[in-house]
């Protein structure tokens, strides 16, 4: 009871986040989802089924009729992933905290399936925790189940899997609930389970990102300082509450999955890798809240005073920066220091603006850019 009573959180950072979401069209694969969820548009496997996160699409079609109410989509999950993160460190100041850190903020204001993943991921953390509390072998059930259901949301499912195994063979669960687990999962993956069979394990596991996800080094080095600088934006608090005494020692299985998935996102080197920290970062305060290192009211205030700051230095900082005019072609109207350092999006109608100018075209988020590439050839 006293964990749902933390639960008043959500409705604060949903309004927050719907408040400060972006009103119109998005860019990228926020368009790109607007589109597949409003224009009736059959999901492209062009990429695998890897790309497809079936489970976000068929939510978001159900209450979704504008590019807005997409977007309202990962304002709810990111909110609910905030009071998820308050019931499972029983602190509402820690969660406060990680709901205005940087990339949670970003990715609650546009059409993401980002946060719906993390918010199942905090879901199946809490019923794992409970597991590890010695409150029964039905939560570690719950958390299987809920690990396959996510696997339809994106396949970050996969990371947690092999540390839950290892603390079922470790803690020595009996055989038959680990079957009543496995049967669960298998429950909840049923989709996905089905197309792994008919697809082939590396188009629904990894479809055309199979050497992102097995790649060591970036391919260009630029482009990845740049997207750990912006994680470093969110990172910075956890940091700050890491570095003070813990009380105790966190959980081994709870470093485990930070491990797992901060090795994942550290080198996987797609052009918008900061979008994939949030596990990361959920692993993060949950390993700091179970380690005891709370903020006191005076810490937090200035901890929640610099989650705002942060955001506003770096945008001050990329304004400094001369303009990359290839990248402006291929994102007309839009400020980049603003759209990647500050993660409000409320006073961005760049997309919409864009997609105006280029006329009555379908707008799926990549219109731009492929307009930009087509301009250099179009004399030849």
């Amino acid at each position: 009871m006293e964990r749902l009573r933390r639960f008043w959180i959500f409705p604060v950072f949903f309004a927050l986040y719907a408040l400060t979401a972006q009103r119109g069209l998005g860019w990228g694969d926020s368009g790109l989802f607007q589109h597949w969820v409003l224009d009736g548009a059959g999901a492209s496997a062009g990429c695998g089924f890897a790309t497809l996160h079936p489970l976000y699409l068929a939510v978001a079609r159900i209450f979704a009729h504008t590019p807005y109410a997409v977007t309202l989509c990962s304002a709810f999950f990111g909110a609910l992933a905030v009071a998820l993160v308050a019931s499972a460190t029983r602190s509402s100041a820690l969660a406060t905290l990680f709901g205005l850190s940087h990339m949670v903020w970003w990715l609650s204001c546009v059409a993401e399936v980002q946060t719906m993943n993390i918010a199942a991921t905090a879901l199946g953390a809490c019923a794992f925790l409970n597991w590890l509390d010695g409150r029964g072998a039905f939560w570690f059930g719950c958390a299987m189940f809920v690990a396959g259901v996510q696997l339809n949301i994106h396949n970050f499912a996969t990371l947690l899997l092999p540390v839950y195994a290892a603390a079922a063979i470790a803690r020595k669960l009996p055989l038959r609930d680990a079957i009543c687990a496995g049967a669960a999962f298998a429950c909840g993956a049923a989709p996905w389970l089905f197309e792994l069979v008919r697809r082939g394990p590396r188009d629904v596991l990894v479809g055309a990102y199979g050497d992102k996800v097995a790649g060591v080094l970036p391919a260009d080095w630029k482009l990845a300082t740049f997207n750990l600088a912006l994680a470093a934006l969110s990172f910075a608090v956890p940091a700050i509450l890491a570095a003070r005494r813990l009380r105790r020692k966190p959980s081994p299985w709870l470093c485990a999955l930070l491990a797992i998935n901060a090795l994942f996102f550290i080198r996987y080197f797609v052009p918008d890798q900061a979008t994939f920290l949030l596990p990361t970062l959920l692993f993060a305060y949950l390993a700091i809240g179970c380690a005891g290192a709370l903020p006191s009211r005076r810490e937090f205030a200035f901890l929640a005073a610099l989650q705002i700051a942060l955001p506003l230095c770096a945008f001050a900082m990329l304004r400094q920066l001369p303009q990359d005019k290839a990248r402006a072609a291929r994102h007309p109207f839009r400020d980049d220091a603003a759209y990647f350092a500050l993660p409000w999006k409320f006073n961005d109608d760049s997309a919409d603006r864009a997609a105006a100018a280029l006329g009555g075209e379908t707008w799926d988020g990549y219109n731009a850019e492929r307009a930009a590439h087509a301009a250099p050839n179009a004399g030849q």
